[in-house]
């Protein structure tokens, strides 16, 4: 069975670290890498809580990227903050170190080098705000051709629409 290559870009939510836990139990995935973006969290306990989940799923050879590139409308503090309780989960940190490397260029030129090494066309995993996707694009166009296709779960269009 093939594994079809998946990039994921997140922004830190508490939705977020389930779908990384999800994403990492499916044996039909290979994920090859996951940025994450300072939209719905503070980015260092965001990157540090997630490089922490892959050490506990037992993926620690994906690597972690921070995006310097920040969301649109970032949520408010109290949201925000939730990374750092994420960060400091007991099971989380039973461990001496983290394994899972953190990538040492921004997460939009991570995710550009990684499409453009791809040996075949991604699937991107947003569930985050497309900003730093959008970067990478600016920054390679031509990278728009190893994307396979975007899976994007966004938030509401329109507050307060019916």
């Amino acid at each position: 069975m093939t594994q079809e290559l998946v990039l994921m870009s997140h922004d830190g939510g508490v939705d977020d670290y389930l779908s990384v836990i999800l994403l990492m139990t499916m044996d039909h995935i290979q994920v090859i890498g996951v940025s994450v973006t300072p939209a719905d969290c503070y980015i260092k306990p965001a990157v540090s809580a997630t490089r922490k989940i892959l050490d506990l799923m037992g993926r620690s050879e994906v690597p972690v990227a921070e995006s310097t590139v920040r969301g649109v409308n970032p949520f408010p503090r109290i949201f925000r903050r939730d990374a750092f309780s994420v960060d400091h989960f007991p099971i989380l940190n039973e461990r001496p170190e983290i394994r899972t490397p953190r990538a040492s260029e921004p997460g939009q030129q991570f995710i550009a080098r990684l499409l453009r090494e791809a040996p075949e066309p991604v699937t991107l995993l947003e569930t985050g705000p497309l900003t730093t996707v959008a970067e990478a694009l600016d920054l390679d166009p031509s990278i728009e051709s190893k994307i396979k296709r975007l899976v994007w779960m966004g938030g509401a269009q329109r507050a307060g629409e019916h």
